[in-house]
């Protein structure tokens, strides 16, 4: 009969390099207690990477000497938000970047979920994976320019919002039919509903402006 450690290699050789594993992958192995220890010898072994605190990885072999490297951060987070059902999108940073509001690049793998923030160290020398609490009703929306733009606006805050920032957006709701999004705006914070009311002539606010120096909007 094989031992614990032989059935969770003969699983592992099958999964392929760079997939992901948490322990109860392999329930049907043996005894908890008897994984964690054929997970131990595993990755003394090196069949095996440790990544962060019950996630596990075959690790995949580098072209450039750095040594096995870990799963990639999509693998990682495909199989945690499969395991703990928590929703992914980008980071507010990134959301200002595609909307074309910021020429900020975000170099960290920075998210927003609605599950809990957290982060995951999963290998020495890369960057971890940080993730950022935001309200669930943000990944209902319907419309991915509304979620983008949410995010990005709530990472700025109104009382950062310039008129350079206002003129890119009343060129992408330019382009939004206002029935697309007139359901989830019922949705949206209030101050960022009235931006976005005012970027398709619906509203009879005005920005409030000031001479002489880059303008902020509701303040």
């Amino acid at each position: 009969m094989d031992s614990v450690e032989k059935k969770i290699e003969r699983i592992l050789v099958e999964g392929g390099e760079g997939k992901v594993y948490f322990p109860d992958d392999f329930f049907e192995c043996g005894s908890e207690k008897a994984i964690s220890k054929a997970l131990q010898r595993l990755v003394a072994r090196g069949v095996l990477m440790r990544m962060s605190r019950g996630i596990y990885c075959v690790p995949k072999p580098s072209a450039w000497g750095m040594g096995p490297l870990p799963a990639s951060v999509d693998e990682i987070l495909a199989r945690l938000k499969s395991r703990d059902g928590f929703r992914t999108g980008p980071c507010g940073c990134e959301a200002q970047n595609m909307l074309g509001l910021s020429e900020q690049v975000v170099m960290n793998p920075v998210y927003s979920t609605d599950g809990p923030s957290r982060r995951i160290n999963y290998h020495d020398g890369f960057r971890p994976i940080i993730l950022e609490h935001v309200p669930p009703r943000i990944f209902n929306y319907k419309s991915r320019i509304l979620m983008l733009t949410v995010l990005a606006l709530e990472e700025i805050g109104p009382q950062d919002l310039w008129e350079f920032d206002t003129e890119r957006m009343e060129e992408i709701y330019a382009q939004v039919p206002y029935e697309e999004i007139r359901e989830d705006l019922k949705a949206t914070p209030k101050w960022i509903r009235e931006i976005i009311l005012q970027m398709q002539g619906r509203s009879n606010k005005k920005f409030n402006k000031y001479e002489g120096r880059r303008k902020r909007i509701y303040a």
